[in-house]
């Protein structure tokens, strides 16, 4: 799969996040997921984007100014 690099990681990640969170009024108790665990798994999936840019650029990437996009 070389489409799936770190930067579509990322967007996965995203939507993820986006989808706990951002449905603020979807009921997730239905799944079994109350809003402490949704919180939870946010937070991880948070952590889990820091690391992944750690490990990429080191912890001076994290602060680095990041290059323009290419477009292709």
């Amino acid at each position: 799969m070389t489409w799936f690099n770190t930067n579509a990681a990322h967007n996965l990640i995203n939507v993820l996040i986006l989808l706990l969170t951002g449905l603020v009024g979807f009921d997730w108790t239905l799944f079994g997921i109350d809003a402490a665990l949704a919180l939870k798994i946010t937070g991880v999936l948070t952590l889990l984007k820091i690391v992944m840019n750690v490990v990429r650029d080191g912890v001076a990437g994290l602060v680095r100014r990041q290059p323009a996009v290419e477009g292709n």
